[in-house]
């Protein structure tokens, strides 16, 4: 070989050689090599010819193994990324032909089955993309291949092969979403299926005999039995995603049917009825696990050609003998160390379970499709669920089911319970993953299927179940196996039982008693009580005796008594957060208990070691907290001297970081002002979690966030210095522009109430508007308006300064300038002016419209109506353009908005504003020095507004009849009542106002009183307009002069409904 060069990446050339060496260095144990080989097959993997350069190098077989297994690989990856018409650097089509045939070629004479199975990935990867368009005959080719592969004299791995490449090829297109895919595997399953069928049927016959007649190689017997497995794997696959409806054909109608006796074939083989070695005992038992797959997922996928199929209702109950036998034994499964599921016995067991189970759904609850189906579909569909209930579901067949599970398969084995002397904590979490994952656990599937049928054959099982219920549910019964099983029944059923068994009365004749009988194996039955209560109580929470069950709770956690081990008690604290729960919770029934349970609970939390558990304990900490509110004050201490050590000890956990945050969030919620002492050590929690950088920062960022939202909403005014010092880091989160901005946004709003003069100082005001400017240029719909809304805050926020002074305003004027802000809003809003005033197929697009676009208006609103002349030259600057020129366009926009605007409130600021604009002098030059404004002669405003009198006169109209439609007539003719003619005015608030709550947050009563200061509600627009209207025509020269050259240009029926208001 030649000697390997280690250049640059980029100073090799594509060239066969080069390609094998850098695979060479790629492959190799050096790590410096496998960094320069893969880096420079990096750089050549957007080059023409470089995947054919690596199929050569699969192709040649005198290359060591784990290059070619690189090359195939590589190879592999290229196709997921560039074999796509329409990917970037996409592969040619001659490169692509040429990989395709020789793939196949190549494939079914692959000696290593490694190689081989990726070859065959590759392929079945090729067919999504190209099958049946661009490689119609691949199909053809692969039928060709396995006809030949069977005849005499045939190259001996080319059966095998072909059938794995064929068994990744109906993988692939079984799994594609794709009607049109699936559409075109229909087409050719009949054909594939003939042959695979005759084929697998021949190697099944073939080693069947073997076996019976004895005397052969055992290699040559294994090679059979693979054929025949691979060719079983494929035709699960194709009678499910090959055929719409299987039960129409006549082949596989009559495989279905070899099915059956090809299970019972098996299964006696297995059972002794010849002698076989391990490797071959291990290869019919997957035969047999194939099948009942076959079985489990016809019944599935396919609910209607399941039960229409031949002999299906004898096959389910042939099954259902299987699990009558292994409920013979199951308590004594897995003695031997041996754990759940292993055996062929439970394996089988359970798909049986799982198919009772898919019939149960097909007869119950079947899918409902949005596909069209014809009348034949229909029809099918009726029979066959009729014939489940009525050939399946007897009534005997569902009394013996609800039975067996009850009495067999609820119950715990042997190996459960050494499970959980040995490892306590592991057993009890994987006990709470099972619940989820039934599919592969046989007693949780037997939950699951039980209770379907208590659901749908209420009536028939609900005596039944309460006749054995009752007279096993007593203190005296000591058989503790079948108490936990019915116990587990009864908590199950909760649902439907709540109206036939009394509870309450069980509850306190039954297991108050129990749970203090002190004898063996009474540890199983006080778990179980743990858990039916915690299934109870969210059913029936205002009926039960809660003082029972929280003294229940308090025995099963304390650790003095010793039957109370680990599993019990972690157990009864994650059950306890169902118990607490419930909307009925009562925090002070709970109170007397609170303190034992809450210190057992995390006491528990220290003493486990499992950070799943940890976490579960946790929750149920925090559904006490949550559920107790203001009545968690005495044990807030204990609560938190747990979380340093969690937080210390979780390292790299960071769900449990999570759930610590959680916690915290839910405690100051609860303890309200009371939360400001434990600041000190909360702060410090957030300012590493949000800080920018941090490896913790994508785990925690949002849980961090809820948690400073929280702080924030229950903090009294003034805020502290620790707090005010965290606002900087909202900075770097809104430059990454996350999911978590919102949040973000939130956090910015609670600043604004609780420290407006903070928000608004040096530090903060610029570094925010900039970050406002950012978000409101590149920003989701969502939060188009709350930026500005934001940004109206701080405006209003002046106020609070120095009772809103020009210079203040002057300063947040200029910072709004400096920040690009302003600039930027009204860019916004002349998008929207363009957009309407364009019509037709070029109209020009905006995304500030509606809600959004009067948001936009609101901040240039406030700013107008503190100080109009400081609107104007910011509004100028901004656009840089002369005041008449920018105000032109946006007095139209705003004017053509003011309609859209849906509040009252909002509209009565705009024409409060907008009618500020209105004492602004033609000659602002005149007016430059305060101390002689007295003497200065009136002056008419800038033509540009008084332009728009039409459309102030309109607007007028609109809002003084609005504003006075809610008030009664007393209120509207009453002189002395500041609201007349406004409803918007809040008078007398010492009075009217609702008493506040004790318990409200400080942060409801801060944007309370925000609003009631809002100058919104001071301002009566009757008399705002009759003073502005007065001093508009003492500028303009009188009431003649101003008639003749301004209100003759204004339609006649405009100025008449303005007159009939009585305001001049």
């Amino acid at each position: 070989m030649a000697s390997i060069a280690e250049l640059a990446g980029e100073a090799n050339p594509l060239t066969p050689q080069n390609v094998l060496n850098a695979l060479v260095l790629a492959a190799s144990s050096t790590q410096q090599q496998v960094q320069t080989g893969t880096q420079q097959l990096q750089n050549w993997e957007k080059q023409e010819n470089y995947y054919t350069h690596l199929q050569d190098v699969f192709l040649d077989h005198s290359v060591p193994p784990e290059v070619r297994y690189l090359s195939i690989i590589q190879l592999k990856n290229g196709i997921d990324k560039y074999w796509r018409k329409t990917a970037t650097n996409a592969i040619k089509k001659e490169e692509k032909e040429h990989i395709k045939t020789r793939a196949l070629q190549a494939g079914v004479v692959e000696p290593a089955p490694l190689l081989a199975l990726h070859n065959a990935l590759m392929i079945a990867k090729i067919m999504r993309y190209e099958f049946p368009q661009d490689w119609p005959d691949a199909i053809s080719s692969l039928i060709a291949l396995l006809r030949s592969s069977t005849q005499p004299g045939a190259n001996p791995i080319q059966l095998p092969r072909t059938l794995t490449i064929l068994l990744q090829i109906i993988k692939e297109l079984s799994t594609a979403r794709l009607q049109r895919t699936r559409a075109n595997l229909q087409s050719v399953a009949p054909e594939v299926f003939h042959l695979l069928g005759s084929i697998y049927v021949e190697k099944v016959n073939k080693w069947a005999s073997f076996l019976e007649q004895g005397g052969v190689d055992e290699a040559a017997l294994l090679e059979v039995i693979e054929q025949s497995l691979v060719s079983l794997k494929v035709i699960r696959r194709l009678v499910i995603a090959g055929f719409e409806h299987p039960n129409r054909d006549k082949d596989v109608s009559e495989f279905w049917v070899l099915t059956h006796s090809h299970f019972s074939r098996f299964l006696g083989l297995i059972h002794g009825s010849v002698t076989m070695s391990e490797p071959i005992h291990r290869a019919v038992e997957k035969h047999l696990l194939q099948l009942s797959k076959l079985h489990v997922e016809m019944a599935k996928d396919r609910p209607a050609s399941f039960a229409l199929l031949p002999d299906s209702i004898p096959l389910v109950q042939s099954y259902w003998t299987l699990v009558v036998k292994l409920g013979e034994n199951y308590s004594q499964l897995g003695a031997d160390g041996e754990s759940e599921g292993k055996s062929l016995m439970e394996k089988t067991g359970l798909r049986a379970l799982l198919l009772i189970r898919a019939c149960s759904k097909m007869a119950f609850n079947p899918a409902q499709t949005f596909k069209y189906q014809t009348p034949e579909d229909k029809e099918e569909k009726r029979r066959s669920v009729e014939l489940i209930k009525s050939q399946l579901f007897t009534h005997d067949f569902v009394i013996n089911v609800m039975e067996l599970l009850v009495t067999q398969f609820f119950r715990f084995r042997k190996n459960d319970f050494q499970e959980w002397e040995d490892d306590p904590e592991e057993w009890e979490r994987k006990e709470e993953d099972i619940a989820e994952a039934w599919e592969f656990s046989i007693r949780s599937c037997s939950e699951k299927l039980f209770l379907d049928l208590v659901i749908h054959f209420k009536e028939l099982l609900i005596p039944r179940l309460l006749s054995v219920f009752y007279n096993f549910a007593s203190p005296e019964n000591r058989d503790v196996l079948l108490k936990d099983s019915l116990y587990s029944a009864i908590g199950l059923s909760a649902a439907s039982l709540e109206q036939h068994l009394d509870f309450n009365k069980f509850l306190e004749t039954t297991l108050v008693p129990e749970v203090q009988i002190q004898e063996q194996g009474y540890n199983l039955l006080r778990r179980r009580i743990a858990i039916v209560l915690g299934q109870w109580v969210p059913v029936k929470s205002n009926e039960l005796n809660k003082n029972a069950i929280y003294q229940i709770f308090q025995h099963l956690l304390s650790k003095q008594d010793p039957l109370n081990d680990l599993v019990v008690r972690i157990t009864a604290g994650r059950q306890l957060k169902n118990v607490l729960e419930p909307f009925e919770f009562s925090p002070t029934e709970f109170l007397p208990y609170a303190p034992a349970i809450l210190q057992d609970l995390m006491a528990l939390v220290q003493e486990v070691e499992l950070s799943e558990i940890k976490m579960g304990l946790l929750d149920t900490v925090r559904m006490a907290v949550v559920k107790m509110e203001d009545h968690i004050g005495p044990f807030s201490d204990q609560i938190l001297s747990l979380l340093p050590p969690l937080w210390e000890s979780s390292g790299e956990e960071h769900l449990m970081k999570q759930a610590i945050l959680t916690l915290l969030s839910s405690l100051i919620h609860s303890l309200k002002q009371e939360s400001v002492r434990y600041h000190a050590l909360i702060l410090p929690l957030i300012q590493n979690s949000v800080e920018p950088g941090s490896e913790t920062l994508i785990y925690l960022l949002d849980e961090a966030l809820d948690l400073w939202s929280a702080i924030l909403m229950q903090t009294p005014a003034p805020a502290s210095p620790e707090i005010l010092s965290l606002m900087p880091a909202l900075f770097p989160i809104f430059e990454a522009a996350t999911d978590s901005v919102p949040q973000a946004l939130q956090i910015a709003e609670s600043y604004i109430l609780l420290a407006p003069q903070e928000v608004l100082s040096d530090r903060i005001r610029f570094q925010l508007l900039v970050s406002f400017e950012t978000l409101l240029k590149y920003t989701t719909k969502q939060r188009l308006g709350v930026v500005p809304r934001l940004v109206e805050l701080m405006l209003r926020g002046a106020e609070s300064v120095d009772s809103g002074s020009e210079q203040t305003y002057n300063v947040i004027t200029r910072t709004l300038l400096d920040s690009s802000f302003l600039a930027a809003l009204l860019e916004g809003l002349h998008s929207a002016h363009e957009a309407s005033q364009s019509t037709g197929p070029n109209r020009k697009q905006t995304s500030v419209y509606g809600v959004v676009e009067t948001d936009y208006f609101s901040v240039l609103a406030r700013l107008a109506l503190a100080h109009p002349s400081i609107f104007v030259s910011a509004v100028s600057a901004a656009t840089n353009s002369p005041d008449h020129h920018v105000l032109a366009w946006l007095l139209t926009e705003w004017f053509s908005h003011y309609d859209n605007i849906g509040s009252t409130t909002q509209k009565k600021l705009h024409a409060l504003a907008l009618t500020n604009l209105l004492s602004l002098p033609s000659n602002p030059n005149t007016h430059s020095h305060s101390h002689s404004h007295n003497q200065d002669p009136p002056q008419p405003p800038p033509s540009y507004l008084l332009t728009h009198l039409q459309s102030y006169l309109t607007m007028w109209t609109d809002i003084v009849t609005e504003l006075a439609e809610s008030l009664d007539d007393s209120t509207s003719t009453n002189p002395d009542d500041p609201r007349a003619g406004d409803y918007l005015i809040y008078w007398n608030n010492a009075q009217t106002a609702a008493a506040t709550d004790d318990t409200e947050p400080p942060e409801n009563i801060r944007k309370r009183d925000w609003d009631n200061n809002d100058v919104l509600h001071k301002i009566n627009i009757r008399d705002f307009l009759r003073e502005r209207l007065h001093a508009l025509i003492v500028g303009c020269g009188g009431e003649q002069r101003f008639q003749e050259e301004w209100l003759v240009n204004v339609d006649r029926d405009v100025v008449g409904a303005f007159g009939a208001l009585g305001l001049f």
